[in-house]
């Protein structure tokens, strides 16, 4: 694999250059406070503000959403190692895996197979969701490190009327540190069951003139699963292996910030998929996704602010799918898929007559290259080679109205044009009331879409056995919820959050003689998520209780859809502020898998050590995953019958990391 090869030099001679920049730094530089001390106060202090319910700064309790912040001190001692673990320590958040990507639904929404479409995904407010498929990656997939992550927002409900497509069950912001955050080099390495290793190096610096920076890399390879057992069809040896690589750098200076990052993973195949047969070797996903953005804030003296944003984005995608016709005889199919945009937006904001905070914003995409081939490797023959190119433009507005002291009502609503199927428009309504101070009532209204994309579209392969449908309409979603939110004293905040969803114009994938992406049925689903978030000097915990129904036309019960889930965890210090233990406890219903048997419940425990100060710069993590190993799968809504319906999960297993800051 040479490309993977010439990436791993350009990290190590990345690395060789932070360290020798790291010589160069001043005493002043030294002497500055350790960044875990600033997360402790974020971590232990007030509500949090939240920039990306309205897209500027605000107290959680004023946002016109339920949110959750997820900080990187909450990260350190639970231990998550990807952002789609995060997520599942949420209420009314499911993530399941099929061993080649992770998959996270949102209250009761989580059909198989589904590409995290309907969750918009932000990197910094950049969008990270591709232009072929609105692919967002969540497990290792995810285009940063999570070490390199500051804080985690996440904003449930639609969203479109400031976000446009996908924003349709939450909107996933990943804020990353700065420069500011390290001031030195930063070493990192983790061993872990499985046969998994992971090293990465990173380097952070504000100057005097105030120019900041931040550069890292890192390396990732597992093993896997020597075996995986998928009952009747037997087992998969040695078939599960990954590879990530990954490059993140920002660049700030005044107004200006520019960013950007580049990801590759390469994922073999246990379960095999649609053109790979189940326990044939090689078969294996191969993602690349990179992006840069250059993004200007500024506030004027006036309280006028504007913001402005110009980026690009490409992803990449190949596989080997093999087959055996005949057990002497190997094919293999390969995809190639390409996509490339650029784009910009710029948004402008004051607040009029002392009581109405208007914004108004405007976005465009271009994708300009979005090709999709496919063909045989031993014959040469192509099955598909589909090439287009879009245009997508939007403008919104919003206004948020302080009628009283402790009454405002938030109002907005933004147009989209697609080339494909043209306009939408998708409005919100929040109306904020504050009887008592410490108490919060949200009535929230919005609907959102998430347009059909390039693959449900336009692919058309295989001698005319799929086909592309350009008559596709766009999802849509109409939500009306209630956010209860109480402080009770110092130390405890409650939310209750019940709400009901109205879907329609799905899009379903018709298996027939002709397979074919169509607008099927609609959909309803209701549910309440509770939460209860403690904080005691250094202790701190929640728990969480989810009740979700969720209704599909067609089906009897919706799939991958649990009734119940309960979510707890707890970090309380062993010794002083030095050594923290953390439990974390996940219990998930029995799923629907219609057509096969039902998935059954499961609990699943994790409990992470970490420590620091022991050592200057010197920090330590040790976790146990399933920490009674329980036996558990994610169901699959197979294509045909060669394939697995229940996905087998880890069982028990280990992870030790160590962590150098000079």
């Amino acid at each position: 694999m040479p490309c993977l090869t010439g990436n791993r030099r350009a990290a190590l001679l990345a690395a060789c250059l932070l360290l020798n920049a790291a010589v160069a730094r001043t005493d002043d530089d030294r002497a500055a406070p350790p960044a875990g001390e600033d997360e402790q106060a974020v971590l232990f202090g007030e509500l949090p503000s939240v920039f990306s319910a309205s897209r500027h700064e605000q107290p959680i309790t004023k946002a016109p959403a339920a949110v959750d912040v997820i900080t990187s001190e909450q990260i350190k001692h639970y231990g998550w190692r990807t952002v789609a673990a995060m997520l599942g320590s949420l209420p009314g958040f499911l993530v399941t895996y099929d061993r080649a990507y992770q998959r996270v639904g949102v209250r009761g929404f989580a059909p198989p197979g589904d590409y995290n479409t309907r969750i918009l995904v932000l990197i910094d407010g950049h969008r990270i969701n591709e232009s072929l498929q609105d692919y967002a990656g969540l497990g290792r997939d995810f285009p940063v490190d999570v070490e390199n992550i500051e804080r985690v927002e996440v904003v449930r409900g639609p969203a479109s009327s400031l976000y446009g497509s996908s924003a349709v069950f939450a909107v996933v912001n990943v804020i990353t540190l700065r420069g500011r955050d390290l001031q030195g080099v930063r070493l990192g390495g983790e061993v872990a069951s499985y046969g998994s290793e992971q090293g990465q190096v990173s380097y952070g610096q504000k100057f005097a003139n105030g120019l900041e920076g931040l550069l890292s890399a890192s390396y990732y390879h597992s093993d896997g699963h020597n075996s995986l057992n998928y009952g009747n069809l037997g087992s998969a040896d040695w078939l599960d292996q990954e590879q990530v690589e990954r490059l993140f750098g920002k660049l700030a200076w005044g107004d200006f910030t520019l960013s950007g990052g580049y990801m590759q993973r390469k994922k073999y195949l246990p379960a095999g998929s649609v053109g790979a047969d189940f326990g044939v070797p090689g078969s294996n996903y191969h993602d690349r996704r990179a992006y840069a953005d250059l993004n200007y804030r500024h506030t004027f003296s006036s309280d006028w602010e504007a913001t402005g944003r110009l980026f690009w984005d490409g992803y990449e995608f190949d596989d080997d799918l093999n087959s055996r016709p005949a057990p002497q005889q190997l094919l293999t199919n390969q995809d190639y898929w390409q996509g490339n945009w650029l784009g910009g937006e710029v948004l402008l904001s004051h607040t009029f007559f002392d009581s109405h905070r208007l914004t108004l914003g405007s976005e465009y995409r271009r994708n300009y290259s979005q090709h999709m081939a496919n063909y045989d490797l031993q014959t040469g023959f192509q099955w598909a080679d589909n090439r287009l190119n879009s245009s997508i433009a939007g403008v919104f507005l919003q206004d948020e109205w302080a009628i009283l002291d402790n009454l405002s009502l938030h109002a907005g609503a933004r147009y989209d044009h697609y080339d494909n199927f043209g306009g939408t428009a998708n409005p919100r309504l929040g109306l904020i009331y504050q009887p008592f101070a410490d108490t919060t009532l949200k009535l929230l209204y919005g609907t959102a879409f998430r347009a059909p994309n390039a693959f449900e579209t336009y692919y058309t392969c295989c001698s005319g056995t799929w086909i592309g449908n350009p008559a596709l309409k766009p999802e849509r979603i109409e939500s009306y919820e209630i956010v209860l939110e109480q402080k009770i004293g110092e130390h405890f905040n409650v939310r209750f959050s019940p709400y009901y969803n109205k879907l329609s114009n799905l899009i379903n994938q018709v298996d027939a003689d002709v397979r074919q992406f169509r607008n099927q049925g609609n959909a309803e689903a209701h549910g309440l998520e509770t939460q209860l978030q403690g904080h005691y000097r250094n202790f701190e915990g929640r728990v969480s209780y989810t009740y979700q129904q969720t209704r599909i036309a067609g089906l009897e019960q919706a799939p991958n859809s649990p009734s119940h889930m309960i979510k707890f965890n707890l970090s309380a210090p062993l010794w002083q502020d030095k050594l923290f233990a953390s439990w974390e406890l996940q219990y998930v219903s029995q799923r629907a898998n219609p057509g096969y048997a039902a998935t059954g419940a499961y609990t699943v425990s994790n409990l992470v050590l970490f420590s620091r100060k022991w050592l200057p710069g010197v920090e330590l993590t040790g976790g146990i995953y399933n920490l009674f190993d329980e036996d558990y799968a994610d169901p699959r809504i197979p294509p045909n019958a060669n394939l697995p319906d229940h996905i087998p999960q880890d069982g028990r297993n280990l992870r030790l990391r160590l962590g150098l800051e000079f």
